[in-house]
């Protein structure tokens, strides 16, 4: 009896410690060095020394009739460089914990270009069937799954959506799909305003961004979901005439994808449609509507619908991808204010394009984790006149093309 006792003893012991080793957190560091350098036909509308490219620039004329926009750049970076520690092996709540922290050096505004970046920030714990994440992590808006994998900096921007925000986002799962809904606010990724881009109108709102989205797989060859969201702007505080105003917008969008699994490539189409998008560095905002007689302003959404195509192979050491994508500008919901023949407020990217599209194939050459790649990306963007009502009328399309060499490795 003794005997049994001291080997239960002694189970009870290692038990102890095996539960204690299996709760002991482990700290994994990885990331990667990126190397780019590129070459544009004609000056562009970037950001971060160019890496960030949205659409070649509308013309401009001298007093000679020249266009000053019209010459080419060349640039070398390597500011994408990313590390990234994530913790796991410990548990809170009868969860499975992992904490994330990532940084590059992209910045969060051009002056800062070369800085170190929170890039992402977050807890997520998780259940058997339930998921809370919490801190800085992708928009719910930004699909893991369906994102374009180009070469180039920024998932695509302007086509593709790209934003990080805090958050907090709770995911039921089920057999083949899973439900989410989050709570957002702004940090780098944020609206424009009458004092520039700034996270102030999310903020003075007093009301947290809402999503939705849901996911599922339909087979081993198709899967897909929706995700819907809606937020609110205070844009002043302030009005006109240094009265306290509290009025705000309010702004909703959606994005429906559709991912195409084959055995050696993978096909991922996003729609996206939304208003006031260009905290996602989609073209749109928001402008003024009616200047009330107390100097209150009533606002306005501009609309916008983008598609976004993305097909690449996926075994071998030499692969191939294409992506396209296609924006227009839907205009504003109502008329905007004008005053002396200008726009009382207008606060959109891009609010004298018409529309955009994009083609860009890419080849990559793999190493073990180094990677060696090329991208040509072509885009037509058309300028001309905005309207009353937010649409661009007698639009003329503007080209460049960026010849991109990508090097990266993975560790």
């Amino acid at each position: 009896m003794k005997t049994i006792k001291n080997l239960y003893l002694i189970a009870l012991l290692l038990s102890g410690i095996h539960a204690k080793a299996q709760d002991k957190p482990v700290v994994s560091l990885h990331g990667f060095v990126a190397a780019e350098t590129y070459f544009d036909t004609r000056k562009t509308v970037s950001a971060r020394e160019g890496a960030i490219l949205l659409y070649p620039s509308a013309e401009s004329f001298d007093t000679e009739g020249n266009d000053v926009n019209d010459y080419s750049e060349f640039m070398m970076t390597s500011i994408q460089s990313r590390l990234n520690a994530t913790v796991t092996g410990f548990s809170a709540f009868g969860a499975k914990g992992t904490a994330v922290l990532e940084g590059d050096f992209v910045g969060t505004t051009n002056d800062q270009t070369g800085l170190l970046r929170l890039r992402h920030a977050f807890i997520k714990l998780d259940w058997e069937k339930d998921q809370l994440i919490a801190g800085k992590y992708w928009h719910p808006l930004f699909i893991e799954s369906a994102f374009p994998r180009v070469l180039h900096w920024g998932a695509a921007v302007p086509f593709g959506v790209l934003n990080r925000s805090p958050q907090l986002r709770y995911t039921r799962k089920f057999a083949n799909s899973k439900w989410s809904f989050s709570l957002l606010s702004q940090m780098d990724f944020k609206n424009s305003g009458p004092n520039g881009y700034s996270v102030e109108y999310a903020q003075q709102s007093g009301i947290p961004e809402f999503n939705t989205r849901f996911e599922t797989k339909i087979s081993n060859t198709f899967s897909g979901g929706i995700t819907l969201g809606y937020k609110t702007l205070q844009p002043l505080t302030e009005n006109t005439l240094g009265l306290s105003t509290d009025e705000k917008i309010g702004s909703y969008y959606s994005d429906l994808w559709l991912n195409i699994t084959g055995r050696k490539f993978k096909w991922n189409i996003q729609n996206i449609y939304g208003q006031n998008m260009n905290n996602f560095f989609l073209i749109g905002g928001y402008g003024v509507k009616n200047v009330k007689a107390n100097g209150d302003y009533e606002y306005t959404n501009t609309n916008t619908w983008n598609l976004v195509s993305d097909a690449f192979t996926t075994t071998g050491n030499v692969r191939y991808g294409l992506n396209a994508g296609y924006s227009k500008n839907l205009g504003t919901d109502d008329d905007l204010a004008k005053e002396d023949g200008s726009f009382v407020g207008l606060y959109v990217l891009g609010s004298n394009i018409d529309y955009m599209y994009q083609i860009a194939p890419r080849v990559e050459f793999l190493a073990g984790k180094m990677k060696i790649g090329g991208e040509i990306i072509y885009t037509g963007t058309a300028y001309g006149t905005t309207q009353v009502d937010g649409s661009v009328a007698n639009s003329d399309v503007i080209s460049s093309t960026r010849f991109l060499l990508h090097f990266k490795y993975s560790f």
